[in-house]
């Protein structure tokens, strides 16, 4: 398949955060990139639902203009033994409480000025062009505004720019630089809600495919390595001529 049909959405959020799922208390990190659920259940809300994780696909290109750390209050909820004495009569008459809630700071790390592009299926357009519930990125505080919505083909391209995008971690050997990162890659529908994990790289810095001849910062074709999920977005061009590369992910592998 040389050219990809998909509707490419542009969101922006004031701030935003991608949190950690194993940092609870204490401080909460932001990963660079919204992880792979985390843009699946953003389209679940534009469309009112999950869309089928069996077909889903998406390309991802996020930018953010700075990230700072600020305190925030939790509200921790402990559940009671039975016998816990009331520490606060109420007008009740309640004889003991059930629950002890506690007020936690913590350090959480947001990030300012976010643009999020999205390659998605086609049949995604008319509920991002009217989503049904709240235009959210990251934490369902985190209001969002829905900039554009187009229609346009990705093609093949033998001049290609990677940066401010998402990779699959096969592809190390052929880029040097990115973070390794451990992200959720695909989270079940309630009541199950089952986690699943893949490692990928987090790229912002640039890297090129077939472009400048005098730079070390090349994307490689390694034998062995599958890049048929490779794609370029033509209407995004830079000035040597190279289109922005979009990578396909998908949130479960072919059977």
């Amino acid at each position: 398949m040389d050219r990809l049909p998909v509707i490419k959405v542009t969101v922006q959020a004031a701030v935003t955060s991608f949190r950690h799922p194993f940092f609870v208390v204490g401080s909460q990190p932001s990963f660079d990139m919204p992880p792979p659920s985390t843009i699946h259940g953003h389209c679940a809300s534009a469309l009112g639902r999950y869309p089928d994780s069996k077909t889903f696909f998406f390309g991802v290109h996020f930018t953010y203009r700075s990230r700072v750390h600020d305190l925030e209050h939790q509200n921790i909820a402990v559940a009671l033994a039975p016998k816990t004495p009331l520490r606060v009569p109420t007008p009740g008459g309640a004889e003991r409480a059930t629950t002890e809630i506690t007020v936690q700071p913590v350090a959480r790390e947001m990030l300012f000025g976010a643009t999020l592009t999205l390659y998605l299926d086609p049949s995604l357009e008319e509920a991002f062009r009217a989503p049904v519930f709240p235009v959210t990125l990251g934490r369902s505080q985190d209001l969002a505004e829905v900039v554009s919505v187009e229609r346009i083909e990705l093609v093949r391209g033998e001049k290609v720019r990677l940066e401010h995008t998402l990779l699959p971690r096969a592809v190390r050997p052929c880029v040097r630089f990115g973070s390794t990162v451990l992200l959720t890659r695909h989270i079940s529908e309630p009541p199950v809600r089952e986690a699943t994990f893949a490692q990928y790289i987090v790229l912002h810095e640039p890297v090129w495919l077939g472009g400048p001849t005098d730079t070390t910062r090349s994307f490689d074709r390694v034998e062995g390595i599958d890049l048929s999920d490779l794609f370029t977005d033509p209407s995004v061009i830079d000035e040597e001529g190279c289109a922005r590369g979009v990578w396909i992910h998908r949130l479960v592998d072919a059977a």
